[in-house]
């Protein structure tokens, strides 16, 4: 039981980890990557409204 607790922290934990990150491309001028590649549309529901 203790195992499935700790596994389900852990996914908790990646999925904010990557809504922080996508948070932070989604609001960029450049990409993380050499290149600047097309933004897919599901990823402006990320951005700020500023």
């Amino acid at each position: 039981m203790e195992k499935k607790k700790l596994s389900v922290e852990a996914a908790k934990s990646v999925k904010t980890a990557l809504n922080i990150f996508l948070r932070v491309e989604a609001n960029s001028a450049s990409s993380v990557v050499a290149y600047q590649p097309k933004a897919p549309k599901e990823l402006s529901r990320f951005k700020s409204s500023k």
